[in-house]
């Protein structure tokens, strides 16, 4: 018999279902009905989430507190704070290479030229002290006022060449400090968005464990209740085999089964209000995955 796009979505007469029942994969019915894929109880498929998340999810869903939130909005509130520095920062490398380059250029061109004006400095000095001991003729007299005064011209331009070099040299050493204090900031900021990253990390982990702990009771209950619907609920005699193997244990690290049903009892105990898109086949009809589910549902085909 022909499967009628109808029977593929609950409840029944839904256009909104309808349209994402008809896209035929998870990922479709997902962009249809504007849930997020990585949403934890928005898709019930072969591949779900950690245990542990789908909990706290559900704990959430139900409108669940937890003591660390406050602390964890500001510790996100911070960290986006460091973030927006990071990036107006951007990668300071190059800057302070450079920088670095432009100063060791500038302190070369200092020693080059304070070697030259005192090479010059030198030959001035000598040509003006043979000028002194050749002055007994006007011809070795002008010839050697001659050779001073281009030397004299040439240390000149060497002292104001000098000149300009230091203060082109005092420029990048400060051009290079600016830089070499920009990147220890963004060092700085860089190791701090670490930091908070960690400790909002932790905290999220320590809600979530706590979350799930706190939903696992209803959750095991949950568990049993699959066990206990298998014959109305489950479309075949294999699922049925592998889904009964389900031992809550104490805890979410205690649960050995299937771990498609344990998502799906998740889901069960967030008595979720939108829509549950269903890529497995541990129901045996939409209807059956919406009264187990206790939510909307549409069926897609497995991915």
């Amino acid at each position: 018999m022909t499967e009628r796009l109808e029977d593929r979505f609950a409840p029944a007469g839904s256009t909104e279902l309808g349209r994402a029942a008809a896209e035929g994969t998870v990922d479709g019915a997902c962009v249809a009905l504007d849930l997020d894929p990585d949403d934890p109880l928005a898709t019930v498929t072969e591949r779900p989430p950690s245990l542990w998340r789908a909990l706290a999810a559900a704990a959430r869903e139900r409108g669940r507190a937890h003591r660390l939130d406050d602390e964890c909005r500001r510790l996100r509130s911070e960290l986006e704070a460091v973030v927006a520095d990071v990036d107006a920062a951007g990668d300071t490398s190059d800057a302070l290479a450079a920088a670095r380059r432009r100063a060791a250029a500038a302190g070369a061109d200092v020693e080059r030229l304070r070697e030259r004006a005192a090479t010059l400095r030198g030959r001035l000095a000598q040509a003006r002290e043979r000028t002194d001991a050749d002055a007994d003729t006007d011809a070795d007299a002008d010839a050697g006022e001659s050779t001073v005064d281009a030397l004299q011209a040439e240390f000149d331009a060497a002292t104001r060449a000098l000149t300009e070099a230091e203060t082109d040299r005092v420029a990048a050493q400060q051009a290079l400090a600016d830089a070499a204090e920009r990147s220890r900031a963004a060092r700085d900021a860089r190791e701090h968005r670490l930091r908070l990253r960690d400790a909002l990390d932790n905290r999220r982990r320590t809600v979530r464990r706590d979350l799930a702990r706190e939903m696992y009771p209803a959750f095991a209950d949950a568990v049993e209740a699959f066990r206990s619907e298998a014959a109305c609920v489950l479309g075949g005699d294999s699922v049925a085999e592998a889904s009964l193997t389900a031992r809550p244990g104490d805890g979410p690290a205690d649960f050995d089964g299937d771990a498609v049903v344990a998502h799906a009892a998740a889901v069960r105990v967030a008595r979720r209000s939108d829509p549950v898109v269903v890529g497995v086949d541990r129901f045996s009809t939409p209807a059956a995955a919406r009264e187990w589910l206790r939510a909307p549902v549409v069926f897609v085909r497995p991915d």
